[in-house]
């Protein structure tokens, strides 16, 4: 067996009403002021309300609430829940809502706990020492934020996506409570749930620190969301769905954290970057492509993942693979999700446009861990072919 480091700094807490814990969360871990991060529609609806109580009855102290996070979140979004953090003295945060507020609550809490100019603390393994206590509640089943190492946020000046890395990112305490996404449209449960698909499929190949526990993860993790995503989808009220997914995507965040994703997410985020598309939706377009790319190098691990979700019985491993592609694609069209790039909205692909999401896809972190080296006439042809 080879070596291997497998870290999981983020207690799991999972059940139904168990947002309602986040108040004790806080106060086990030494906060007293929290600044609480959200969106203006998570506010409206009420569901807030419960974890806002929960803090009040722990730390008698009403949490500050920043509720201006946009779907594709930015440095100006995270420089103004920053300064709101500053000025009232905020000592611990709280994240509710999807990928994007998540890994928000991530940045401000570089910023909260250091200071300075935040760029200095970009790229991976800058950040050395613990931060301020952060307790993620996801809303969505998909990004597996709450526990992942990493966080992205959108500079519109330079027009790409900035990384921040560092185990010492990942929330404190991830809080999964199914009751909190029963009201997730089903495209939106559709187009979260099938990044998650993309993390376990991508991270299952991946030519980072793989080992038997990622391998283990990916798998349940998949058996889970083939099985229970498209339930999830059509009746978003099947709690034990909703929970299966749930539990699924964090399984699945847990793994590719460990050990890293590959081509199809390298594409996605210079797309998403340049066209500000839905990042789950964008990995669903391009995870066929990319397995496809991957076949000649990847048809082993391919073949294990059909074998284990019983796909298949029996078949060279090559003919296994190609029914994982193809069972990847019946999901996709089973889930109702846009097929192509020109699906997704974008215009037509110029030359110019073309080189520019090379370049970037090119010097994206994922694409180091992408198990098949990839030219930039590769993601070329992938982007075509994709449109």
């Amino acid at each position: 067996m080879n070596p291997f480091v497998f870290h999981t700094p983020t207690r799991v807490y999972f059940g139904e009403a168990s947002a309602t814990s986040c108040g004790d969360f806080i106060l086990e871990l030494g906060g007293s002021r929290v600044l609480l991060v959200s969106d203006a529609f998570l506010e409206k609806s009420g569901m807030l309300a419960p974890i806002i109580e929960s803090i009040v009855a722990a730390t008698g102290n009403p949490p500050l609430i920043f509720n201006d996070v946009p779907p594709d979140s930015d440095i100006s979004c995270v420089n103004r829940a920053s300064q709101l953090a500053r000025a009232n003295q905020c000592d611990a945060l709280v994240a509710v809502g999807g990928g994007s507020v998540i890994d928000t609550a991530k940045v401000v809490n570089i910023c909260l706990t250091f200071g300075g100019e935040l760029m200095d603390y970009q790229g991976l393994n800058i950040i050395d020492r613990p931060l301020l206590p952060l307790i993620a509640v996801p809303t969505t089943a998909g990004t597996g934020a709450e526990v992942s190492f990493v966080a992205m946020v959108k500079d519109h000046d330079e027009g790409k996506k900035l990384m921040f890395g560092s185990p010492y990112l990942a929330p404190n305490v991830a809080v999964l409570d199914p009751l909190l996404i029963v009201s997730l449209p089903a495209k939106l449960t559709a187009a979260t749930g099938i990044d998650a698909v993309t993390h376990g499929i991508e991270c299952f190949v991946a030519s980072g620190t793989n080992s038997v526990f990622t391998d283990a993860i990916c798998l349940e993790a998949l058996r889970l969301l083939f099985e229970f995503l498209p339930q999830a989808t059509v009746d978003g009220t099947n709690l034990e769905a909703r929970g299966a997914t749930l539990a699924a995507s964090c399984m699945a965040g847990v793994a590719f954290t460990n050990s890293g994703v590959g081509i199809t997410h390298a594409l996605a985020h210079s797309v998403g970057a340049k066209y500000g598309t839905h990042h789950g939706m964008t990995n669903g377009v391009l995870l066929p492509h990319g397995m496809r790319f991957n076949l000649a190098t990847t048809s082993t691990q391919y073949a294990r993942i059909a074998r284990f979700l019983n796909f298949t019985n029996g078949g060279s491993d090559a003919e296994q693979a190609q029914i994982l592609v193809d069972k990847v694609e019946n999901l996709l069209k089973e889930l109702k999700l846009p097929r192509t790039l020109g699906e997704l909205g974008i215009p037509e692909l110029t030359a110019d446009n073309l080189k520019e999401l090379v370049d970037m896809a090119s010097s994206d972190p994922a694409i180091m861990f992408n198990p098949k080296e990839a030219s930039d006439d590769d993601l070329l042809q992938l982007l075509k072919g994709a449109y």
